[in-house]
């Protein structure tokens, strides 16, 4: 499976689209994506645009899939994380101890408490919820 039709199939998956949905989208005819996905018909710089901006991706990720352009080209630098098992103790403390001074530095904003709900069963017209007001817009 080439790049282009595992990115275009991961979205697709992701989305909850059919290939029709996202020829729809990109108003192609559904023959086209058929033909990538089956046939490993290449597609063009406008088709790459026009998918990235329905599966809402940067296009840089889609021209990368596609193999319009390379890494080296776009300037990205592949970033590959030490294997944990090749360092020794006191690289692993010194990684953990970094990663540990940098989560308390971040701000974390608590989550407002959820007022209590109260079903009130008693009333004439059914059950009732006490307590609860809709949430703020």
């Amino acid at each position: 499976m080439s790049r282009w039709v595992s990115f275009v199939s991961s979205h697709l998956e992701a989305n909850g689209w059919t290939r029709n949905r996202l020829a729809k989208e990109i108003g192609l005819n559904a023959s086209v994506v058929s033909r990538w996905m089956n046939d490993g018909m290449e597609p063009g710089i406008k088709s790459i645009r026009l998918v990235a901006e329905a599966f809402g991706v940067p296009v840089t990720r889609a021209l990368l899939a596609a193999g319009a352009v390379t890494a080296d080209e776009l300037g990205i630098v592949p970033v590959v994380a030490p294997d944990p098992d090749l360092l020794t103790d006191e690289e692993l403390l010194s990684q953990l101890a970094k990663r540990m001074q940098q989560r308390r530095t971040e701000v974390i904003v608590p989550a407002e408490p959820a007022a209590p709900v109260v079903v009130d069963r008693s009333s004439s017209r059914g059950a009732q919820l006490r307590g609860w007001t809709p949430p703020s817009r």
